[in-house]
């Protein structure tokens, strides 16, 4: 029999029911309190539960933040304290909140950016030629329009909500100012944007805000400002010395695990030489104070490739919850 994780075992045992895919904001709000966090704004568990509704082709962002979660309690090392590993857990389950847009996005609008992050884009697919991540978001819903999966009605009033959000941010940045003309990437990039300011916004610990929004880190967005590259060699090593340091490094690392395995059909093998050339990549040419760090990055990449078997557990375990 499969083992249960925390948060599964916190949820039933406080409401005498499985953790289910769809889930009300006072679900989730049960979640935070178990983990010792009894003041999260209503409109965080709001936003995270438009984020887990189901979705027909892949898990929905809360479900993915679950399964990170549990992925991480298989990783967490034993120097953290209680403290440590649930902030890590709240964390992970609030890194993908910027999926529902800019802080200042309506319902109506927090629905739209959902349904459009919820879009299924095999990795790698192209559109004439071009990367998805490199064409407009009018030319992908032009694709979805084509086959069926909306209607050209549907993708008008997505580009409609999606850009008047945008427009009217008052955290604008180069990175959020998205338009019907701007790549899907940037897109899917300006969620950690967006992530950071709806939860620089409360009275969670920076440290958790921080992790939560530096999961991009490896390609370049880092709005918390963290700077992981300008951590010395001496910083690390004094016992993974920050160890938050650490610990944003996991979340990072399994959030590009559990999206190349579960969402792009990458084999275990696969996702981990993508991610560990990406490292390679990230780190290309670092100066000596920064190679400590790269080895932080590729030992715990190598924790992760340990539990192959594990991990298949878990991602199998995904639609069982």
């Amino acid at each position: 029999m499969p083992m249960e994780h925390f948060l599964a075992k916190l949820f039933e045992s406080s409401t005498g029911h499985n953790l289910k895919d769809a889930k009300t904001p006072e679900d989730i709000m049960v979640l935070f309190k178990g983990l010792g966090f009894e003041n999260i704004p209503k409109e965080i568990t709001q936003k995270l539960s438009l984020l887990s509704i189901p979705t027909e082709h892949r898990n929905s962002h809360f479900q993915d933040s679950l399964d990170i979660s549990e992925i991480i309690d298989d990783l967490v090392p034993e120097e953290l304290s209680e403290l440590e590993v649930n902030e890590l857990r709240a964390a992970s389950l609030v890194h993908d909140v910027g999926k529902t847009g800019p802080s200042e996005a309506t319902p109506e609008e927090q629905l739209a950016f959902v349904k459009l992050f919820n879009l299924d884009f095999p990795y790698g697919q192209m559109i004439d030629g071009v990367k998805i991540n490199e064409v407009s978001i009018t030319k992908a819903l032009e694709l979805k329009v084509s086959t069926g999966e909306i209607t050209v009605e549907k993708a008008e009033e997505l580009v409609r909500f999606v850009v008047t959000a945008c427009a009217r941010q008052e955290n604008v940045r180069a990175e959020t100012q998205v338009t019907a003309e701007s790549t899907m990437g940037k897109f899917w990039a300006a969620h950690v944007y967006w992530t950071y300011d709806v939860l620089k916004g409360t009275n969670l610990p920076k440290t958790l805000i921080d992790t939560a929004s530096s999961h991009h880190m490896l390609e370049g967005h880092d709005p918390a400002g963290v700077g992981f590259e300008q951590i010395t060699s001496g910083m690390v090593s004094l016992e993974l010395a920050d160890k938050y340091q650490a610990y944003r490094i996991r979340l990072l690392l399994v959030d590009k695990y559990q999206a190349f395995l579960g969402r792009s059909g990458r084999t275990h093998e696969e996702t981990i030489d993508i991610m560990r050339a990406r490292i390679d990549g990230f780190f290309k040419d670092c100066p000596d104070e920064r190679i400590s760090l790269r080895d932080l990055y590729l030992q715990i990449l190598e924790e992760i490739n340990q539990k192959k078997d594990v991990f298949a557990r878990e991602m199998d375990l995904a639609g069982e919850k």
